[in-house]
């Protein structure tokens, strides 16, 4: 029993606003559920009595306490990303799907002119 019509299945993924929100879980899913080190940051630690801040590569899983060993934070007190950090956030979640839905958009046009 088929569930789903392969033309119902290309039309849904034809939308350009379907494709950006699709795009926009799957890489977020991807970004807060596996530790991939690729958005700089700062680490605050507080080592006897000394606070220090050090500049590192981090993950958005980290924010939701996923792919952190108890043990590795014992001395870190904060850590946040930097604006460098944010703007890969803001590449990742929202330009990269952006430009992912124009494509799709732009293949329909050429589509519909084909026509």
């Amino acid at each position: 029993m088929k569930l789903y019509n392969q033309n119902q299945m290309n039309s849904f993924l034809s939308k350009p606003i379907v494709v950006y929100f699709l795009a926009t879980i799957v890489l977020s899913a991807v970004f807060f559920l596996i530790p991939i080190n690729i958005f700089d940051g700062v680490y605050t630690f507080k080592v006897n009595g000394i606070t220090f801040a050090a500049e590192a590569k981090m993950s958005l899983s980290y924010f939701i306490g996923i792919g952190t060993v108890p043990s590795d934070l014992e001395d870190v007190i904060s850590f946040k990303l930097v604006p460098m950090g944010y703007l890969l956030v803001f590449l990742f979640l929202v330009a990269l799907p952006i430009l992912i839905a124009y494509r799709v958009h732009i293949a329909n046009i050429l589509r519909e002119k084909k026509e």
